[in-house]
């Protein structure tokens, strides 16, 4: 039901798509700005402002998405204001949730060749909840892996349900997406976009069933 309930939310609010695919685009512009004409000359400094780049506009990115997806769910319309909004308020929050996830899932990756993939499912079955606790919940950085811990210890069967849901829309629609990128001139484009409506009706099914489960009125 929460899937068919964000895909309606999602239609009426086609501007979570924006951020991501701005991001996306302005991430191309730095990639193409900082590509050395000599890939042996790609020094250190190059190096740094892209990986500062990218968690810059992730940051943006999860927040303005995030935000807006509990607007959505809050009032049924959410604006790119309201996105800035949560940026302002929990950009500080995402970054700290972002660094963290960011070492617990390399931990993990680190594990996956000696527990068959059992420690990626792990991760994501115990952190699907941190962004929207990070946004949705206002909650500081590490409290929001906290709670997306603690949500998933006590209402395991939907979160097993909400992990498996978007896996299967991730790898059939990046399927279709790689599909589509290799058709000339315009498939890459394309494919962008369907990849930032997908990321964008994920947080809203994430959101929904976060504030389900923590029993916010949805």
């Amino acid at each position: 039901m929460m899937f068919g309930r964000a895909f309606a939310l999602l239609r009426g609010n086609f501007g979570i798509v924006v951020p991501g695919l701005v991001v996306a685009f302005a991430l191309s512009l730095v990639q193409l700005a900082l590509e050395p004409a000599d890939p042996l000359d790609d020094d250190l400094v190059r190096r740094i402002l892209r990986l500062v780049a990218h968690v810059l506009g992730s940051i943006i990115s999860i927040a303005y998405t995030t935000g807006m997806a509990d607007v959505a769910w809050s009032r049924g319309r959410a604006t790119l204001a309201d996105g800035a909004r949560a940026f302002q308020r929990d950009g500080n929050h995402v970054l700290v949730a972002l660094l963290a996830l960011f070492a617990i899932g390399l931990v993990a990756a680190t594990l996956a060749a000696f527990t068959f993939g059992l420690s990626i499912a792990v991760y994501a079955f115990f952190c699907i909840y941190t962004m929207a606790s990070a946004v949705a919940g206002e909650r500081p950085g590490l409290v929001a892996i906290g709670e997306s811990v603690d949500i998933a210890f006590r209402r395991p069967l939907p979160t097993l349900g909400l992990v498996a849901g978007i896996g299967l829309i991730a790898f059939g629609i990046g399927a279709v997406a790689e599909l589509i990128s290799a058709a000339p001139f315009v498939g890459p484009l394309v494919a962008d976009i369907v990849i930032q409506v997908v990321i964008a009706y994920a947080a809203l099914v994430i959101v929904g069933e976060y504030r389900l489960l923590r029993e916010v009125p949805v």
